[in-house]
């Protein structure tokens, strides 16, 4: 079964990456269908002792940057690109400090922590460049729930029979349903996935009662699946995706709908919700009421938050300033990841480009609040949730999709303002007479 999978996962990716070069729209779609196969085999090697996570990682941000040398339409793909500054001096500081790692501690980590970033960037640019108008971006939206089958499907499959591939426990060590994949993150932002495609169908494509209902029995699976992970990131983030769904859409019924599931919950079954879900962020609820020290919550990641804010204050002032020479990965903080990788510099670059983001969609919120505001909104919320406990920087696909949907929606937007002006501008001008002068 192993075999069979990287098998299937490599040709896939053989595909998906011969459509990168030669028809872009068709092979961004394509390795959003392949990832969940590919992240399945992150356990085997394909090539010498490199996997194919490894090798897709690589070659998809080289090709879309290669691409970016060559793109020249009338779109301006490059030149257009939103916060464009932003991310080329990210992405250039990070050759640099991933230069530090290639010659101070290994060359192969520091090849893949750079490969990590440029992936962010490549998301960012794929879709805005590649997707030419709404039909495009939907379509996108199908292959993103067409790829959460394969997560979806594993993970009803383990949920109902209780049959596990991999046993990783969670909170109260309670097993965490996790299928084919390395952990919790990747099951679940699989799933996050999906449902942020399904919403995206809902909110562009045609609303008939028969996609409809297949979205919501969809989108239940994949709750489901979600709640079989067991992590608090997902959780916190589903739940402000739920609260601001109807609220953003000014969808009064579903408005309604949630406010009378909060009541019922809180009076009937939140002992239940509690027992299933909510033993999750027992610890946190405890801390709130100072029945447990905070040093408790968030897994235990406190202790090794305050190991490597340690090591980091024993560093030179050089290494403080522009990085460490060593890989951080496993940091459970994207903050103090980069820290590690960039130093300060780079810290300050990474949180500036999060800034200019924020920025822009709140910006692009208070224009208008349709789905080209809400949709990024919603998966920059996952990605700082994210950064707080994880390290979503060093996930790939985890980057394609968060960056590729902001990218895609500023661009969107930004031609929505130049198409206004330049109908506005090409509208015929009501002369008057001047009936002064003519007196």
């Amino acid at each position: 079964m192993d075999q069979t999978l990287l098998y299937v996962a490599a040709s896939l990716s053989v595909v998906a990456l011969v459509l990168l070069i030669a028809k872009p729209l068709w092979g961004v779609m394509a390795i959003f269908l392949a990832r969940p196969l590919v992240d399945a085999t992150w356990a085997q090697p394909l090539i010498l002792d490199f996997k194919l996570t490894e090798l897709v990682s690589s070659f998809v941000p080289l090709i879309i940057l290669f691409r970016m040398i060559f793109d020249d339409d009338r779109r301006r793909p490059v030149r257009d690109m939103p916060l464009k500054w932003f991310w080329l001096v990210w992405s250039l500081d990070a050759a640099l400090f991933s230069s530090l790692i290639m010659f101070e501690t290994d060359w192969r980590g520091g090849l893949s922590v750079l490969m990590r970033i440029w992936n962010g960037v490549a998301g960012f640019y794929m879709l805005q460049a590649y997707c030419r108008d709404q039909d495009d971006f939907l379509r996108f939206a199908w292959a993103l729930a067409i790829a959460g089958l394969f997560p979806v499907a594993i993970g009803v499959f383990e949920g109902v029979t209780g049959i596990h591939w991999r046993l990783t426990f969670g909170e109260n060590d309670v097993i965490r349903n996790i299928g084919f994949y390395h952990d919790a993150i990747t099951i679940r932002y699989f799933a996050l996935q999906t449902i942020m495609g399904l919403l995206l169908i809902l909110a562009l494509g045609k609303r008939s009662l028969v996609i409809k209902s297949l979205c919501l029995l969809y989108g239940l699976a994949t709750i489901y699946v979600l709640k079989g992970a067991y992590s608090k990131s997902g959780f916190m983030t589903l739940g402000a995706w739920a609260l601001l769904w109807p609220l953003l859409r000014k969808n009064f019924r579903a408005m309604l709908a949630v406010a009378a599931g909060i009541v019922v919950v809180s009076l009937y079954f939140s002992q239940e919700i509690m027992d299933s879900v909510g033993f999750v962020f027992e610890r946190e609820i405890a801390a709130v009421q100072g029945q447990e020290q905070v040093e408790h919550t968030f897994a235990g990641r406190w202790d090794i938050w305050a190991e490597l804010v340690k090591e980091w204050q024993s560093l030179d002032q050089i290494a403080k300033l522009l990085g460490a020479g060593r890989i951080a990965a496993g940091a459970h903080n994207d903050y103090l990841q980069v820290l590690f990788h960039g130093g300060l510099v780079g810290l300050f670059i990474y949180i500036a480009l999060l800034a200019a983001v924020g920025w822009a969609i709140g910006r692009a919120l208070l224009e208008r609040c349709d789905i080209w505001s809400i949709a990024p909104l919603f998966v920059f919320i996952m990605w700082i949730v994210d950064t707080i406990g994880l390290v979503p920087s060093v996930y790939s696909g985890y980057q394609w999709f968060v960056w590729g949907i902001v990218g895609f929606c500023l661009r969107h937007r930004r031609e929505e303002k130049l198409h206004v002006r330049s109908e506005t501008a090409l509208q015929p001008q009501v002369r008057f007479p001047n009936l002064m002068g003519a007196v």
